[in-house]
């Protein structure tokens, strides 16, 4: 006697409303829960595509699959790297600001970052990883010293030494633009 495949239309039929609700609850934790049924189809389609011998639990099964399916698309790099949905009335402005002032603020604002950027120049290398490590990036003084191979009161000296010569060195830029 040979064993037969089971009837996966039949299967599919009498489970997949748990799969879709596994499916679903997976997926509405990262804000997708819309995708439930492509989950469960691509599950199906998987196990259409190559059916399983010895499976002791279908209903297990089909829902086991359909909650890996709804972790792969959770996992995918289309998700991973797309960010959140677009929703229209939250991108709405709410209030009467001018959209202008915004604008200009930004531009200042990265006209003013790439001044400092420049002006990370005017110091040694030394003395720009140790504010560069401290200041921007907040690190301890205990752990850019030890990579330094200084103790962590000369790399807040340093750090000192070199923020006071670029607050000078971009008061300098920003008088020779003003003028």
């Amino acid at each position: 006697m040979t064993n037969m495949p089971p009837d996966l239309g039949a299967l599919y039929l009498r489970h997949r409303d748990a799969m879709h609700k596994v499916a679903a609850s997976v997926l509405r934790e990262a804000g997708r829960a819309s995708e439930a049924e492509d989950a469960v189809q691509d599950a199906i389609v998987s196990i259409m595509a190559s059916p399983p011998e010895n499976v002791r639990n279908w209903e297990a099964f089909l829902v086991t699959a359909a909650k890996r399916k709804a972790l792969d698309r959770i996992r995918s790099a289309e998700v991973r790297h797309a960010g959140p949905e677009f929703v229209e009335a939250v991108h709405d402005r709410a209030d009467d600001s001018d959209l202008a002032e915004d604008i200009a603020e930004a531009i200042d604002q990265q006209e003013r970052a790439g001044h400092a950027w420049d002006s990370l120049a005017i110091l040694d290398e030394r003395h720009r990883k140790a504010v560069w490590e401290t200041a921007a990036l907040g690190r301890l003084r205990s752990e850019v010293a030890a990579e330094m191979n200084v103790s962590p009161a000369r790399v807040s000296q340093m750090s000192t030494r070199s923020l006071a010569l670029l607050r000078e060195e971009m008061q300098r830029k920003e008088e020779g633009k003003n003028e």
